[in-house]
């Protein structure tokens, strides 16, 4: 049981499974069933030729069957489960057999970039704020050279530089700027120059009040 092939561009997958004869077996069967990953786990899916039983011509050495899959949704997990039943020349089941494949990924894997002010802290020189802005990597890839702005009052105040971030990882970074008086805005990749699974959710804008002190 194979994953053969797996396109993002395509939003396709191609399964091969492969049977070969057992102690007594005079034909063989299989069904696949196509598998989407769920929150408790893969649930199965209904599509086109899929859940038929294959079956082999009596006495074969090997019993191949290539099944392509259309139409997956993008951001999904699919894999293919299959059933393999061997029967004797009275058709009695004399054995049968359940495996998956690999899994089919419909995303790319990229890094997620995400900024937020979440705090400020005023400095010994007068009308100067010390921003604290929560930096993120949601996504599934590391990312080296992050910039990240920060804008106070719709005012671009710096452009600072995060080496590194795995996946999961979360960093605080210090930028010193202007005291606020409407709003605080931090981004990630504010060009866009760093390839990421969402464009969205790179800025993130807060009020001065909503700044945590210290």
């Amino acid at each position: 049981m194979k994953l053969k092939d797996c396109s993002i561009e395509g939003a396709s997958a191609l399964f091969v499974a492969h049977m070969r004869p057992v102690t007594g077996s005079d034909r063989m069967w299989l069904r696949f069933k196509l598998l989407e990953k769920a929150d408790a786990g893969f649930r199965s899916l209904k599509a086109p030729g899929l859940g038929r039983w294959r079956k082999s011509k009596p006495g074969v050495g090997v019993f191949a069957y290539r099944q392509a899959v259309r139409g997956l949704e993008a951001g999904s997990l699919y894999r293919a489960e299959v059933d393999f039943r061997w029967y004797d020349a009275s058709a009695n089941i004399i054995q049968t057999a359940r495996r998956r494949s690999a899994v089919c990924r419909q995303f790319d894997v990229l890094p997620n970039l995400t900024a937020t002010p979440i705090g400020t802290k005023a400095m010994s020189r007068q009308g100067v704020e010390r921003y604290r802005v929560l930096v993120t990597n949601e996504g599934i890839a590391p990312a080296t050279g992050v910039p990240v702005r920060l804008t106070v009052d719709g005012d671009v105040v710096d452009t600072v530089i995060v080496p590194a971030l795995v996946p999961a990882e979360r960093r605080v970074v210090i930028i010193p700027g202007p005291a606020c008086t409407s709003s605080v805005e931090a981004q990630a990749d504010p060009d866009g120059v760093i390839v990421e699974s969402s464009e969205s959710d790179n800025a993130h804008e807060v009020s001065c009040a909503d700044l945590q002190p210290g």
